[in-house]
């Protein structure tokens, strides 16, 4: 009897050591990610549910910045990406990307004036624009290099979406680009500045969210699809995605 406990207690330690570990690569995107003293956001919520549906892979948050997460990536650091493009700096890296599976959106916003309509965002010239070191605008053709940045669109960048929607408030730029879901994510805690804010009617971009994943790594990107499309298949994802306003890619 003893012996048959210690063979099942073998194979269970086997096959807890069997599971995969595969880092995923999460930096300051709120309300996807916020990175502080804990790792939080949609990010790591999707990254329990994953764990917790399924047994053969357990995905870890591995923290990094915007811009640092190409060198990361090039040192091992992580071998995926979730909410993520690969229009967004990545092109001539080794990943595959998933299918879309929900859409978000960036606007532009500026402080409500008197005599200050929508085209006010009909054009950037000489307007003070704010935007997030590493973020990829499509205004600006999704080049995120600084220097370009500053010299072509007056650009002020800042270290965060809460960063630069503060220098909106106080009147120290004039048109910074934010996502719809880091601006309702924002009101729902502060709803006395939704009225003090333009938001513009046109999107910069349509985030087109996928799944970034290392080319030949141990996870693949049909197994990121299948996962992802049995998640969504048994309602799993449906509730985060109503909590945070995004829209299933249909």
């Amino acid at each position: 009897m003893r012996w048959c406990v210690l063979f099942l207690s073998c194979l269970f330690s086997t096959s807890v050591l069997a599971v995969e570990v595969v880092k995923v690569g999460v930096y300051d995107f709120p309300p996807y990610a916020f990175i502080s003293n804990k790792t939080t956001g949609i990010t790591v919520q999707m990254i329990a549910v994953m764990n917790k549906f399924q047994q053969k892979y357990e995905f870890v948050a591995v923290p990094t910045t915007a811009r640092r997460r190409y060198s990361d990536f090039e040192k091992d650091k992580f071998d995926m990406m979730i909410f993520e493009s690969k229009n967004w700096g990545w092109e001539k890296y080794p990943v595959a990307v998933s299918n879309t599976f929900v859409t978000g959106a960036e606007v532009y916003v500026t402080q409500k004036k008197p005599g200050r309509g929508q085209d006010f965002f009909s054009d950037f010239k000489n307007k003070a624009m704010v935007g997030v070191l590493g973020y990829h605008y499509q205004f600006a053709g999704f080049n995120a290099e600084q220097e370009y940045l500053e010299k072509n669109f007056n650009l002020l960048q800042t270290s965060s979406q809460k960063k630069s929607l503060e220098l909106i408030l106080n009147d120290r730029g004039e048109i910074a680009v934010l996502s719809k879901e880091y601006l309702k994510y924002h009101f729902a805690h502060s709803p006395e500045d939704k009225s003090k804010l333009l938001i513009s009617n046109k999107f910069d971009q349509i985030y087109q969210h996928t799944i970034l994943v290392r080319i030949n790594s141990a996870v693949s990107p049909s197994y990121i699809n299948k996962l992802l499309g049995e998640m969504e298949q048994k309602g799993i994802l449906k509730p985060l995605w109503e909590k945070y306003g995004l829209e299933v890619n249909n």
